[in-house]
């Protein structure tokens, strides 16, 4: 059991990393839309590289060290949301068009607020992360509705890595909503959780990893 825990622990650090490995040979092939992606991985790597390399530190010293590994996350969520809502709007889907500027003020509001009020332990805000969430789970339905029922002249969709990247953001951050959006509650009620949530946050990152990998190795990268 103790196996399982440490490899839960540290696989979003793992995943993400492996997953890069997959775009370096058509890495100059890829669309704009797959780049996104990149980057967005990219972003998953270092700050959870970062992460748990304060977690590590932390066992050996005091307790500031934990400050630092919340805000190192704050800022993987920030960076994300502003990768994926550059991806999602440069789609020219009208619907995320009008949508997203008005999404990206709003999160920013929200993030120079949590900023300001901390990100230790105690202090941390989930509902920036679940506000972040939910906005690009909403963005992948629209995705999806939008090329599966209204571009009637798309085709052999199910046929394009970013497609199924698409299927694996949407894994993620509709799981992860659920997670941000009773993180609060549940540490009040038992402190403990806080482990289990962060395993299953990790699992959720892996499944969209898998799905990436599986884009790009076995369907049509050149197509969105």
């Amino acid at each position: 059991m103790k196996q399982i825990i440490s490899i839960l622990n540290y696989i979003d650090t793992a995943a993400p990393l492996l997953t890069l490995f997959f775009f370096i040979k058509p890495f100059k092939k890829l669309t704009k839309e797959l780049r996104f992606i990149f980057w967005f991985v990219c972003v998953q790597f270092l700050t959870n590289l970062i992460s748990s390399s304060f977690e590590l530190i932390y066992t050996w010293s005091d307790h500031s060290i934990l400050w630092s590994n919340y805000s190192i996350y704050a800022l993987n969520i920030i960076l994300s949301f502003g990768i994926l809502s550059a991806l999602f709007y440069q789609l020219n889907i009208p619907v995320i068009k009008k949508l997203a500027p008005v999404f990206s003020i709003i999160f920013t509001i929200c993030a120079f607020f949590s900023s300001s009020k901390g990100s230790g332990i105690y202090t941390y805000n989930s509902v920036l992360s679940a506000m972040a969430s939910f906005v690009i789970t909403a963005y992948c339905l629209i995705f999806f509705y939008w090329r599966l029922v209204k571009d009637t002249k798309l085709s052999g969709l199910t046929e394009s890595s970013f497609f199924w990247v698409i299927i694996g953001l949407f894994t993620y951050y509709t799981g992860s909503f659920f997670i941000f959006i009773s993180y609060n509650y549940l540490i009040a009620k038992e402190f403990d959780a806080i482990g289990i949530l962060w395993r299953f946050h990790n699992v959720l990152l892996t499944i969209f990893c898998i799905y990436t990998i599986y884009g790009l190795t076995c369907k049509d990268y050149q197509k969105t």
